[in-house]
C-alpha cells in the first residue's frame, strides 16, 4: 500500500505530466547527441563536405608533404584537420641529408601551431596515412608578415654569384638586385653562418684567400691569408669557428673568428666534403670510402667510419653516411660534396636595410 501511495503522488506531480515528460525526453536526446559528437571528432570530420576544393586525398600508406624555405625570424602558421587519424611531423634536412624532426605526432585528427625555424633551411610539414583506407586532409599555411618580425629592417633575399664570378649579388624574391659585393677576384665558394649575419667568401687571391663580411653593414670584418684556395667552407654550430679545406690536401684548417688564430689537422684521407654537426663542437668530413668525425676543440679526429643518428618517429638508428637511403620516395646519398652557394639559386639570407 505504501509503494502504491508513493507512485500515485509521483504520477500526479507536475514533473510527470505528459507535456513535461516529452520535454524531458527531448532534452535527454539532445544531451546524448552532444556527447556523441564531442567524443567522436573523427565522425564529425568524416561527415564534413568533401566537395570543398581544400580537401586533399591521401591514399593508404602514402604521404602528403608541404615544404617551404624559411629563415630565422620568419614564422609559419599552420592548421589542419583530417577524416581519420594521421601521423604528422615537421622536419628539415641537414646538409648531408639527415632529417631533423621539430615535431612528430601520431594519431592526429586536427592540430594547429606556429613554426619558428631555428635556422635557414627548407622546412617540411608531412602527413602520413598509416592505414590502407583513403584519408581526406584539409590544411592551411600562412607565412607571417615581416611586421611581426623582431627585426623589421631585414628582407629575405638570395646571395648569388655574378656571371663573371667577381661579385656576389643580393637579390630579392622579386628578382630585383638590392645590392652587391664587388669582390675583385674569382669567387671559389661562399657560406653564410647560422643566423645570416656573417658571410665567408673564398677567393683565388693568396693575399687574402678568405674574406669575412658583416652582412648587416656589407663591410669586410677581416681578411685571412691561407696558402691554398679552399672550396669547403663551414661555420661551427655556435658560429665561433670557420672550418675550411679542399679536395687536394689532406688537412683542414679551423679559424677562430674572434682572434683569427688558425689550427690545422692532417686527415688520414683526402676530404671530399665537410658538414657541421648539430653539436657546437663537432664536424663530419667525408672521404671517398668513409666518414670521419672531428672534434673542433681541441681539434682532433675522434672517430673513423662514423655513423650519423637518424630519428624516425620514436626510433633512432645509426646509419652509414656513405649508404643510400630513401627520403620522400627518392633515393639520395646522405652526405655528398655540395657547392650550393655557386648554384643559380644561391644561398638564402637577409638584406639589412639601413635605419
Amino acid at each position: 500500500m505504501q509503494h502504491k501511495h508513493i507512485w500515485d503522488l509521483f504520477s500526479g506531480s507536475r514533473l510527470f505530466r505528459a507535456n513535461n515528460f516529452i520535454i524531458l525526453v527531448i532534452g535527454c536526446m539532445i544531451l546524448v547527441a552532444q556527447l556523441y559528437w564531442f567524443w567522436s571528432p573523427a565522425k564529425m570530420t568524416e561527415e564534413a563536405n568533401y566537395e570543398n576544393t581544400d580537401w586533399e586525398l591521401i591514399k593508404g600508406l602514402e604521404i602528403k608533404e608541404e615544404c617551404l624555405n624559411l629563415l630565422p625570424g620568419q614564422k609559419l602558421e599552420y592548421s589542419f584537420k583530417s577524416s581519420a587519424e594521421v601521423s604528422f611531423n615537421i622536419h628539415y634536412h641537414e646538409q648531408g641529408g639527415r632529417p631533423i624532426y621539430l615535431k612528430d605526432e601520431k594519431g592526429m585528427l586536427f592540430n594547429k601551431g606556429v613554426l619558428d625555424p631555428p635556422k635557414k633551411n627548407l622546412f617540411c610539414l608531412m602527413w602520413v596515412n598509416p592505414g590502407m583506407k583513403d584519408i581526406r586532409l584539409s590544411y592551411n599555411t600562412l607565412l607571417l608578415s615581416e611586421l611581426e618580425d623582431k627585426e623589421k629592417d631585414r628582407i629575405p633575399v638570395h646571395f648569388r654569384v655574378s656571371a663573371d664570378k667577381q661579385a656576389i649579388r643580393i637579390v630579392a624574391d622579386s628578382g630585383r638586385e638590392l645590392s652587391r659585393l664587388e669582390i675583385g677576384s674569382n669567387i671559389l665558394n661562399f657560406e653564410l653562418n647560422n643566423n645570416g649575419t656573417m658571410l665567408a667568401v673564398s677567393v683565388a687571391d693568396l693575399r687574402g684567400t678568405l674574406l669575412i663580411y658583416d652582412v648587416k653593414t656589407l663591410q669586410i670584418i677581416t681578411k685571412v691569408a691561407i696558402k691554398r684556395f679552399p672550396r669547403f667552407l663551414a661555420f661551427s654550430a655556435d658560429n665561433r669557428f670557420l672550418i675550411v679545406g679542399d679536395e687536394h690536401t689532406a688537412d683542414i684548417i679551423r679559424i677562430d673568428l674572434k682572434n683569427r688564430r688558425q689550427h690545422s689537422l692532417i686527415l688520414p684521407l683526402l676530404p671530399l666534403a665537410i658538414m657541421t654537426g648539430e653539436e657546437p663542437g663537432e664536424l663530419f668530413v667525408r672521404a671517398e670510402r668513409e666518414v670521419m668525425k672531428i672534434q673542433l676543440e681541441p681539434l682532433k679526429l675522434i672517430e673513423r667510419n662514423a655513423r650519423i643518428e637518424f630519428t624516425f618517429g620514436e626510433e633512432t638508428i645509426l646509419a652509414d653516411p656513405n649508404e643510400f637511403c630513401t627520403a620522400h620516395g627518392v633515393p639520395h646519398p646522405l652526405f655528398t660534396p655540395s657547392e650550393e652557394a655557386m648554384s643559380t639559386e644561391g644561398l638564402q639570407g637577409f638584406y639589412f636595410q639601413s635605419k
